[in-house]
């Protein structure tokens, strides 16, 4: 079996990063700065309201800590949430067995069940920017929850 845990410095650098998830969603952020000076410079009416968005992004932005989720490539995905923060799980697209995205209140989970019979959990906390890349690269391998 190729999927396996290794060190973060030891990730190949080919195949290139197609997508890499983040926790912080720094493009929302920044266009809230941005948003928050034409608002700022529009008018005095608008003003406190884009002051009060340029601090609340640029103070999530600076002091608010970010992580990896998972890097995606053509050959396998890049899983950062090892309990030693220095490694990640590298899973080929090949060896999934099945996948399945489940919904929770605080933050969704995606369950990969590899062909060893080993089930990774990916802990994330948006759906579109993981079922995508799974229905292209791991096809007709999604598990569904049947509901009676």
């Amino acid at each position: 079996m190729k999927s396996k845990t290794i060190k973060q410095r030891n990730i190949p650098s080919y195949p290139y990063i197609i997508k890499s998830i983040r926790v912080k969603p720094i493009e929302i952020l920044m266009l809230m700065i941005i948003i928050g000076f034409i608002l700022l410079f529009s008018s005095e009416d608008f003003a406190m309201i884009g002051v009060l968005m340029i601090s609340l992004s640029t103070f999530s932005l600076l002091v608010l800590p970010d992580a990896r989720i998972i890097d995606y490539t053509n050959e396998y995905a890049i899983i950062y949430n090892c309990v030693d923060k220095n490694e990640c799980k590298l899973i080929y697209w090949d060896e999934i067995l099945s996948w399945q995205y489940k919904w929770h209140t605080d933050k969704d989970q995606m369950l990969i069940e590899l062909i060893d019979y080993s089930i990774e959990v990916v802990d994330t906390y948006k759906r579109s920017t993981m079922i995508p890349y799974f229905k292209k690269y791991a096809p007709g391998k999604e598990k569904t929850s049947r509901k009676k």
